[in-house]
């Protein structure tokens, strides 16, 4: 097949001192089996060779351009690819994720079912280590259409580096807010993005773990406060506008922070917990004490259906238990690269190496 007759898909990757990352993120998104890519890495303002080793890569891949600007945050480093960009669509990935080498593709199939072939693809993710390890994935979930009320509730798609979004929307959209970073509060950039096209385009899900998210201390969604200060901001516009939609954006700030406080806890960030626990003390005493109450209620319920099945077998399986079952969930301990080593690869003719690999 001709490529010049495929869709043009732009690829944004925003660069801040990530000569450690870069080059594995762009091996991924060169050897997408869909390749009809424009490839735009922004610098921004790196110190530490990000800009010559983007450079660099560009002799393996004619597609890459490089672009630089002044540190201005993720926000404005996206904005300044999309006004460069020529593309019908915008992928964006983060100088630190990973693609599975068809994800392209896949999402321009789930984009071709919808009615006019127009609307954002998003697809499942797993998050990865320092060292392309799985020790955790999404939820796999299959939302499809309008999906605005249910972005309020929870960002499903749950990172940057995941959609596939029509160009003239996310420019009709504004892109990306850089006053959140302004306001000392980056973070949910993305999310806020993705709650302004559900408002106008359905949305079309790809059933696979194709996203390597990575998750390093000190990385942006580790700073679990700032994360918070974003996401309220966010909902803050929700509630003004949509009056009616204040209770769900206000249980969605809950549910976030809880999230950020189990990881903090998790991952025995003591910071962290100290910071959030009074915090979420303060904005939520009400909702805390209902989830506690909640949370004893399961347990006291979890000890009774042990019991019962003790006594007279094991229980039918629950509707839930039957659809993970029919799921290919990722197993922890194992690299992302695992996924896809047999899968067919793209115009360089090489599959993504996990680090310290043969390229």
């Amino acid at each position: 097949m001709n490529v010049d007759l495929l869709p043009l898909v732009t690829v944004i990757i925003p660069a801040y001192n990530a000569a450690k990352t870069l080059a594995d993120t762009l091996r991924s998104v060169s050897n997408q089996t869909h390749e009809h890519l424009e490839i735009l890495v922004v610098d921004d303002g790196s110190q530490d060779g990000t800009y010559e080793l983007a450079n660099d890569y560009r002799l393996q891949d004619s597609r890459i351009r490089v672009l630089r600007q002044e540190n201005g945050g993720v926000a404005r480093a996206r904005n300044y690819a999309i006004r460069e960009a020529a593309g019908s669509y915008i992928a964006p990935i983060d100088a630190d994720d990973l693609w599975h080498p068809r994800k392209i593709e896949l999402q321009l199939r789930a984009l071709a079912s919808l009615p006019d072939g127009r609307g954002v693809a998003y697809n499942w993710y797993v998050a990865i280590d320092g060292n392309d390890v799985i020790f955790a994935h999404s939820k796999p979930v299959l939302y499809k259409g309008d999906v605005f009320e249910i972005m309020v509730r929870e960002n499903f798609i749950g990172n940057g580096s995941t959609p596939l979004m029509p160009r003239t929307d996310v420019v009709a959209c504004g892109g990306y807010d850089p006053s959140l970073r302004d306001q000392k509060a980056e973070g949910c950039e993305d999310h806020k993005l993705y709650l302004a096209l559900a408002e106008r385009l359905p949305f079309a899900p790809v059933p696979d773990f194709l996203t390597g998210y990575r998750f390093t201390r000190g990385n942006m969604s580790s700073n679990a406060c700032r994360m918070l200060r974003s996401h309220a901001l966010v909902m803050a516009e929700i509630k003004k506008r949509y009056p009616h939609l204040a209770a769900a954006a206000t249980t969605a700030e809950f549910d976030t922070a809880r999230w950020y406080f189990r990881k903090a806890l998790s991952s025995k960030d003591h910071d962290q917990v100290k910071k959030l626990a009074p915090m979420m003390a303060g904005r939520f005493p009400l909702r805390l004490a209902i989830h506690g109450a909640g949370l004893v209620w399961r347990s006291v319920k979890g000890r009774a259906r042990r019991l019962a099945k003790r006594v007279i077998g094991k229980p039918p399986a629950t509707q839930t238990q039957e659809t993970m079952t029919a799921i290919a969930l990722p197993e922890n301990g194992t690299s992302f690269h695992d996924r896809f080593e047999a899968a067919a690869v793209g115009r360089t003719g090489v599959l993504i190496k996990p680090r310290g690999g043969d390229a």
